[in-house]
């Protein structure tokens, strides 16, 4: 079943292109957004990935109430076909639907294990202009490496069995990040009807997670996704 309800549409201008960061700022709840380049500290955590700058997309750190701090980076897409041999997906009907990789990383900095819950409907999301157009999101269970960055799809393998095994399931992610520590996760986007330049990143207003899709020049929305939680009370 498509899942017409829409958080919010955004236009298109607010998308960067390729190789620039965002720093969103904006303020509500017990966490909000910071307007600092996180890539220069996190005690130098991201500077030993070189690898890791180039496919940046949005580097946003949020910062809570006590002042401790969550970084989430998004990359840019890798993708257009699921093989690097140019191979297109097409679901059992023989729908063609364009492909695109993403990885999310997520950087605790906080003195609590964080426990990070991303839970993908097997609904498909109407955010996108043209008519029956629509966007399906996956979270590929491939464990994420850095030396997998340079590789097609950033590393992820089988993505045709994985896509045919999942098409009208759910996909969820359920992780503990432990205190000064990081996780990275892939998520895998299909669009039927909508080509174009595509962008994407999760996004934390308060607890709760956000998925924010475009495909240039179609529009763009945001989708409910998940939240984070602390094992223990923040600021106890």
């Amino acid at each position: 079943m498509k899942k017409s309800i829409i958080i919010s549409i955004l236009a298109i201008t607010s998308f960067w292109s390729c190789g620039q960061r965002s720093n969103s700022k904006s303020v509500g709840g017990e966490v909000e957004f910071a307007s600092e380049d996180s890539l220069n500290n996190n005690n130098g955590q991201l500077l030993q990935h070189n690898e890791l700058a180039r496919y940046i997309y949005t580097d946003t750190t949020y910062t809570t109430s006590t002042g401790k701090r969550i970084t989430i980076q998004n990359s840019l897409p890798k993708g257009g076909s699921i093989e690097p041999n140019g191979n297109q997906y097409f679901d059992a009907s023989g729908k063609f639907f364009a492909f695109a990789a993403f990885w999310t990383r997520v950087i605790n900095e906080t003195n609590f294990p964080l426990e990070l819950n991303i839970n993908f409907p097997a609904d498909s999301f109407t955010i996108f202009s043209p008519k029956d157009s629509y966007l399906k999101l996956f979270l590929p269970p491939d464990t994420f490496t850095y030396d997998k960055i340079p590789l097609y799809n950033f590393g992820i393998t089988g993505i045709k069995s994985f896509l045919d095994n999942n098409f009208n399931k759910a996909t969820t992610l359920h992780k503990t990040i432990n205190p000064n520590d990081e996780y990275v996760f892939y998520v895998a986007a299909l669009t039927y009807q909508a080509l174009g330049t595509p962008r994407a990143a999760l996004i934390l207003k308060e607890q709760n997670l956000y998925y924010e899709m475009s495909i240039s020049p179609n529009d763009s929305g945001i989708v409910p996704c998940g939240m984070i939680t602390f094992k223990e009370k923040m600021g106890d």
